[in-house]
């Protein structure tokens, strides 16, 4: 027996040998594109500007070109008359991507992947093209960015399409023998096929009539193994081609236009060629990318989905972080991507697709059910750093018990090469095999997007129903999900989808982050005020909402919130950012100039209208800035003086306002009366009536008493407020990874470069010290309040370190394995 199989093993080398030969005779008379130029920009162009430039300048096959810049190449040829009648294809390899443009119109993507461009079926001969491709010297995980790139190949060829069908039918089996048990009978009568076909193959006579004759013969011998239906046990495959595009990544925002054009284009190629083929795209943004600079691509794209080839899928703006996001934001982003999907295609999404998101709140149930989605799916969860998760296809049940059907395809991947060994993996880790029928793999090259290539439709039409492999079908992906729904005896997961995984990204890029939150908060209140306005006269501000909540939509993109993108993103949302909250400051000061127009402020002095845009009563502290330096008093609504205290240029006040309301108070110039305090403050400590609280020399948290228990809230000996910087050198994924044995090794910062008492009044008291430590500076404000049982840290840090984490310590005397922690609209419970 092991004797057979050693042979077996040798003729599957043979096979693959011959099979590389036959490779090479897939296409004829190949002939060199000469007539190429081309021309190098900075800048984002658009087609009709480009085609007009005059910069154009001569470049060959072998020449290199670009360095992370633009390029823009034409090539010109004419179909040989001899060619009539014959398929012709164009092969282009400019060492980055492009997308390709024939009479104005984006025509295929052209990348490592998709070097076959298809002109014709049929040559008439003497037939004249120019190609112009809008390319970028941006090869995937190769040369650095920056770096040249070659133009390798660019020549014109005749297909043998009889020599393209045999390749990939003996490609097909090959691959399925070789992943098939070798004691098989299925694996040994392929061995023995193959064996016989390749031997049937003329490799001396290659003239285009015999190989067609020739790949007929050894075709012949091969058809009744493909013609082997699958196994009646078999499982069921929904198949869909897709392709990941990061919306920004390791490029910026307007190389993702280009992206989709590249991506998009080459799709409605394959269409053209392959009538069973089903493409999903999700992301709302990338088709309102594609309508505003590709218009008649878009036109093409409306068609498809017509016709229920192209899948219009997701739900989302974009496919959003789900940690980061307020609950207003994940609603926002439903909302928006629905709205476009049904305005722009008719179409009411129910499926939320979300493939490669690091992680799902466990409030997303209830927004999808209440959003008309039904169903969800992820790949990410797979990559867990420890644990795999246990279910495939099960219901996720949410934290006020909505329950939503999930699918997790079983491969780690939503880019997947589907050959059959990916499928048989597929079905390997199908952990809902026993029970339910069907489960999902979206294929296609991804992250910078392309797509589907041509090999991966051919394997797919014949691995459809072929003996030793599971059933394939081309599918959408709520038609997939209307197939499993209703599968019996589902497994269910209660709680958030936790991501082992990327904890950095809770973290990188700050100011990103708090840019978000800030945005989030003020659009909130400028639209809860426009509201309130817009009976009083005030238009309503709809376009203008819309347009800066796309954008913020936009930068809550899965790589750009959670800092996992390049340095040339966030310079762009840097300048986006403070746009953003202009135009919504400006909204928002409209809507409060409204409302005090039909507020009564008469009355001594300036008015101060206290706004509360909370759906709760607030007493807080207010601040206002003094006109000039002399002395004012705050009067409270009902007319006696507010405490208040001045801090700078500012007068800072208690206020309290109703839920959802407002109040006036009065600045009047008058001396402020003397009020009783039981603030305390020193170096050594601050004191009110709430807590008590403990410095050491060094300025270091040695005591807090909460007085209405007496409870000391720190663990005895320990120390609060301690900072503490920590080595941040993860084995991968630098800007999105936090490994646990980053505990291993760190300093705490001790060291006091001064101590102030920087506020005593009868509102608040505080302390502000400064620390150094390796090349940066840190200045901490601590702040306490005569009525409010809170105790506040400012914190600025100039930063200055490499590979180093800053994390800060409470030490807190409190004996619990678990805690609630706050989530969008809720609380779920975690290990502490």
């Amino acid at each position: 027996m092991e004797l057979f199989r050693k042979k077996q093993r040798i003729y599957l080398d043979k096979i693959r040998r011959r099979k590389d030969e036959i490779r090479n005779y897939m296409i004829s008379n190949r002939m060199p594109i000469t007539d190429i130029v081309y021309r190098e920009t900075t800048a984002y162009e658009k087609y009709e500007d480009a085609v007009k430039a005059t910069d154009y300048k001569p470049i060959r096959v072998g020449d290199r070109w670009g360095g992370g810049i633009n390029g823009w190449f034409k090539m010109r040829f004419v179909i040989p008359a001899a060619w009539k009648g014959k398929e012709v294809a164009a092969f282009i390899n400019l060492g980055g991507e492009a997308c390709a443009f024939i009479d104005g119109k984006p025509f295929q993507g052209v990348d490592n992947n998709h070097e076959e461009l298809l002109l014709t079926r049929n040559a008439k001969g003497g037939e004249q093209f120019e190609i112009v491709l809008d390319a970028m010297s941006n090869p995937w995980y190769g040369p650095k960015v920056k770096d040249p790139v070659t133009l390798s190949r660019a020549e014109l060829a005749t297909r043998n399409p009889e020599v393209q069908e045999y390749w990939f039918n003996l490609e097909t089996l090959h691959l399925l023998a070789e992943c098939l048990p070798e004691d098989s009978p299925r694996r040994a009568k392929i061995v023995y096929t193959l064996n016989k076909s390749v031997d049937a193959f003329d490799y001396t006579n290659t003239d285009e009539v015999s190989l067609k004759r020739s790949a007929q013969r050894a075709n012949a011998i091969l058809k009744p193994l493909l013609n082997c239906p699958a196994n009646a046990s078999a499982t069921n495959i929904a198949v869909h081609g897709h392709s990941h595009i990061d919306v920004a990544w390791l490029w910026p925002y307007a190389e993702t236009k280009r992206k989709c054009s590249r991506t998009f284009s080459s799709v409605m190629r394959l269409m053209e060629q392959y009538p069973e083929y089903i493409f999903s795209q999700s992301q709302a943004q990338l088709y309102e990318f594609t309508k505003e600079n590709y218009p008649a691509l878009y036109e093409d794209i409306k068609q498809r989905v017509k016709e229920g080839r192209w899948d219009v899928t997701g739900s989302m703006w974009v496919e959003a972080d789900c940690n980061l996001c307020s609950g207003e934001s994940l609603v926002r982003q439903i909302l928006v991507g629905k709205n476009f999907f049904k305005d722009e295609f008719g179409i009411e999404t129910d499926v939320l697709w979300l493939p490669d998101v690091f992680g799902y709140a466990a409030a997303l149930p209830q927004i999808l059910k209440k959003a008309g989605v039904n169903y969800f799916s992820t790949i990410k969860i797979n990559w867990s750093q420890f644990n795999r998760f246990p279910y495939s296809t099960f219901y996720w049940k949410g934290i006020d018990g909505t329950r939503i059907l999930t699918h997790f395809p079983p491969t780690t991947d939503y880019n997947a090469y589907p050959e059959p060994r990916k499928l048989l993996h597929q079905v390997e880790m199908f952990a809902e095999k026993d029970r339910c029928d069907w489960s999902l793999l979206s294929y296609g090259w991804g992250d910078g997007g392309g797509g589907p290539d041509r090999r991966h439709l051919e394997f797919l039409k014949r691995m459809k129903n072929l003996e030793g492999l599971p059933r394939c079908k081309q599918m959408k992906v709520s038609e997939f999900f209307h197939k499993i729904d209703g599968c019996p005896d589902l497994p269910e997961w209660s709680g958030e989808l936790y991501l082992e995984l990327h904890r950095g990204t809770y973290t990188t890029q700050g100011r990103n982050k708090r840019y978000n939150r800030k945005a989030e908060l003020l659009y909130r209140d400028a639209e809860l005020l426009s509201s309130v306005a817009e009976p009083l006269g005030l238009a309503y501000p709809r376009e203008e909402l819309l347009r800066e909540w796309k954008r913020i939509l936009c930068n809550q993109f899965h790589d750009v919130i959670p800092g996992s993108s390049i340095r040339a993103v966030y310079e762009e949302t840097d300048q986006m950012y403070p746009e953003i909250l202009a135009v919504g400051e400006k909204i928002a000061g409209n809507a409060l100039a409204k409302l005090a127009d039909c507020i009564d402020t008469t009355g001594e002095g300036d008015a101060l209208i206290v706004m509360n845009t909370l759906p709760w009563d607030r007493a807080d502290v207010a601040t206002v800035k003094l006109p000039d330096r002399g002395d004012y008093k705050v009067l409270s609504p009902y007319g006696n003086e507010a405490i208040s205290q001045v801090v700078g240029d500012s007068l800072r006040f208690m206020a309290a306002a109703p839920s959802m309301g407002y109040a006036v108070y009065r600045l009047v110039k008058k001396t402020p009366g003397r009020f009783k305090s039981n603030l305390k403050v020193s170096k050594r400590g601050l004191e009110n009536r709430f807590f008590k609280i403990a410095l050491d020399a060094k300025g270091l948290i040695t005591s807090i008493v909460e007085k209405s228990t007496g409870r000391e809230v720190l663990l005895p000996g320990q120390k609060g407020n301690l900072l503490q910087l920590f080595e941040d050198k993860p084995n991968d994924f630098d800007a999105w990874d936090i490994d646990f044995f980053y505990e291993d090794k760190w300093e705490d910062i001790t060291d006091l470069e001064s101590i102030e008492i920087v506020e005593q009044g009868p509102v608040s008291a505080a302390v502000e010290m400064m620390r150094r430590f390796g090349k940066s500076t840190l200045k901490q404000k601590m702040i306490i309040y005569e009525d409010i049982p809170r105790i506040d840290f400012e914190t600025w840090v100039d930063w200055h370190e490499d590979h180093k984490c800053l994390k800060v310590a409470f030490p807190v005397d409190v004996n619990a394995s678990k805690a609630r922690y706050e989530i969008q609209f809720g609380n779920v419970e975690r290990p502490t």
